[in-house]
């Protein structure tokens, strides 16, 4: 949120563009954390967890920049409100992929696509 206000009203970026950067920084900063702190480590597959993770993190910031897009410019929403909101469901996003895909099953995941 600090960095959105910060590109949106230092930066004077349009409120969409803040937004990929600042979900972006906070997303690399946040696969990190999870890693060390959150989920198990996969140890040598950093490679494919990263790129599953980069994937599911793309997906999280069409659904914010959408949510963004839909509150601020169809309903009129601040753009702080807006961010609140778009977050709530990029949250849930977010801790659904990376629990059952990126950082638990890529053995499974592996496995189904190595019998190929």
């Amino acid at each position: 949120m600090f960095l959105l206000i910060m590109f949106v009203e230092r930066f004077a970026l349009s409120y969409l563009v803040a937004n990929v950067f600042a979900f972006l920084i906070t997303c690399i900063i946040n696969y990190y954390l999870s890693r060390k702190w959150v989920f198990e480590r996969t140890g040598e597959r950093k490679r494919v967890e990263f790129m599953l993770f980069m994937f599911f993190v793309t997906c999280g910031l069409l659904i914010s920049q959408f949510v963004m897009w839909v509150c601020v410019g169809q309903w009129h929403i601040d753009y702080r409100i807006s961010k609140v909101i778009a977050t709530g469901f990029v949250v849930i996003w977010n801790f659904f992929t990376r629990k059952h895909v990126v950082f638990n099953r890529l053995d499974t995941l592996k496995s189904r696509f190595s019998r190929r």
